[in-house]
């Protein structure tokens, strides 16, 4: 790859991962920022939402994402509302201006993925319209990536979810991607490394030609 010429700035990438619980999203984006950091001054990371780029320690690794209930509707359309506030603040707080200095901004899980699981955010059946609508008003990402696999081989590397459940998310994910043009279903059976490679060819293919150091800066929910 060739550098950049800064009279005419080679731009980053926004990608948003989804995928089962189970799918291996974090796994991959490890090995992802590993292998294509030559290709971009920055990473930046996030889980599901910037947080209006507050600082805060790491949050523990979620292992009963169903355990909690339903919020009321009238909290949870406030919550939404929040929620699509910091996706605007981190678009033009992060994702921009990473893109304008040739970084690479990675969701994983994006605001789309509570209309696919919203027992995770304890949303209620009440306010998922609601939740339709203000997704149409979202920032969208330059690359959506599905990690796909069965409900079988999901459970079996994690029981945190009914195989039963499972099944309706994949169903619903796909249904989901069917419609994202900038959507791309990858295999996710295969190790971390195959499965990472992968993704990789996708974002080479969708790069400006550009190669720097990188500082991977991670930032969760």
């Amino acid at each position: 790859m060739e550098d950049c010429n800064w009279t005419q700035p080679c731009h980053g990438l926004w990608v948003a991962f989804y995928g089962m619980d189970g799918a291996g999203k974090t796994a991959v984006i490890d090995s992802l920022c590993r292998r294509i950091s030559p290709c971009f001054r920055t990473i930046h990371r996030f889980h599901f939402r910037p947080r209006f780029r507050r600082r805060q320690r790491v949050a523990p690794t979620v292992t009963a994402p169903h355990a909690q209930p339903p919020r009321g509707a009238l909290i949870s359309m406030l919550k939404l509302c929040l929620w699509l506030a910091d996706a605007w603040f981190g678009f033009f707080a992060s994702v921009v201006p990473c893109r304008m200095r040739s970084g690479l901004t990675i969701y994983d899980r994006f605001l789309p993925d509570l209309l696919v699981d919203p027992r995770r955010y304890r949303l209620p059946q009440a306010s998922l319209r609601f939740g339709e609508m203000l997704l149409r008003l979202a920032p969208r990402p330059h690359l959506s990536i599905l990690l796909d696999a069965s409900a079988e081989v999901v459970y079996q590397r994690k029981q945190e979810v009914e195989p039963g459940e499972l099944r309706r998310q994949r169903e619903a994910y796909l249904a989901m991607f069917r419609s994202l043009p900038s959507g791309w279903v990858v295999d996710a059976t295969g190790t971390v490394e195959e499965v990472s490679a992968e993704v990789k060819s996708l974002l080479l293919a969708s790069l400006p030609e550009c190669s720097y150091g990188t500082e991977v800066r991670v930032a969760r929910l």
